[in-house]
């Protein structure tokens, strides 16, 4: 091979080298970003934990003798971050400054694998909600959980009970008759029971959520009043959560309408007949 083309040749495996690592480089590259793009917009933690435990030592410094601070509940993106109250008897008068309460079914500082939380909806009654009012003070931003939007970016309950501060990924909104809830009280429940319940409540769901959930897991369930198919009914919203799993990311996940959002959908269009505070 003459000197010429040695050194032709030489350039071209130089140009082939070059060539392969700016391949290389670009898919590094690429990698990185897709990596930094999931990170961001994917997999980021959309929930942060602030705990309450504090709040509920303070708040049990304004216990009186007929009722205690036995917890505190967060839900993201309204403005429920209220202390849980349990009382001795069902007869006794709520102190005035206590009449936004929420409560839980046991009025124990313990926490089930089926916990229910209540709270009264009295100022949003509406076929069409309304969703963030500084003056809503009970449940009545629960209603909140009818808008896809909003429950697109928000979708995680904190419950502290007994000293530690429990978080929910929400899986189900739906509506229930009334003396139905009686069904599904709160405590330990079976696993077969625990099955029953979640195969109910994700059939009756109006939304699809991306979470696995089973018989296995620890669930909590929002319960209040509503108004919206009339003031003759005697529906409740229902929003259940199921416990984070260890080391599960606070992250994102999709949700979408399925059939069963057309019911309340067609109530607010006003295509059934509602009564609208």
């Amino acid at each position: 091979m003459s000197g010429v083309n040695k050194i032709k040749s030489k350039k071209k495996n130089q140009r082939i080298k070059i060539f392969a690592l700016a391949i290389g480089l670009l898919i590094c590259c690429c990698i990185l970003l897709f990596l930094l793009l999931y990170q961001h917009f994917w997999s980021k933690e959309i929930y942060k934990v602030d705990s309450r435990v504090k709040n509920i030592t303070e708040e049990k410094k304004k216990d009186k003798e007929n009722y205690q601070t036995i917890g505190w509940l967060r839900v993201q993106g309204t403005n429920i971050d209220t202390p849980i109250i349990g009382y001795e008897r069902d007869d006794i008068e709520i102190p005035v400054e206590k009449e936004n309460y929420l409560w839980n079914e046991i009025n124990q500082e313990k926490i089930y694998n089926k916990v229910n939380i209540m709270g009264h909806n009295i100022l949003n009654l509406s076929a069409n909600p309304q969703s963030g009012l500084d003056y809503f003070v009970r449940f009545d931003d629960l209603m909140s959980f009818v808008y896809t939007n909003f429950v697109e970016e928000n979708k995680y309950i904190q419950y502290t009970v007994d000293g530690q501060d429990y978080i929910y990924k929400i899986f189900a909104v739906y509506f229930d008759r009334q003396y139905n809830l009686d069904l599904h009280h709160e405590g330990n429940y079976s696993s077969k029971k625990m099955k029953e319940f979640i195969k109910k409540v994700k059939e009756e769901s109006v939304y699809d959520f991306s979470v696995d959930v089973d018989e296995k897991d620890k669930v909590i369930s929002l319960i209040t009043c509503t108004r919206m198919f009339g003031a003759d009914t005697s529906e409740e919203l229902v929003v259940v959560g199921r416990l984070v799993h260890n080391g599960e990311r606070l992250s994102n996940y999709n949700v979408k309408e399925n059939d069963n959002y057309k019911k309340i959908e067609a109530v607010m269009k006003g295509d059934e007949v509602n009564e609208k505070a």
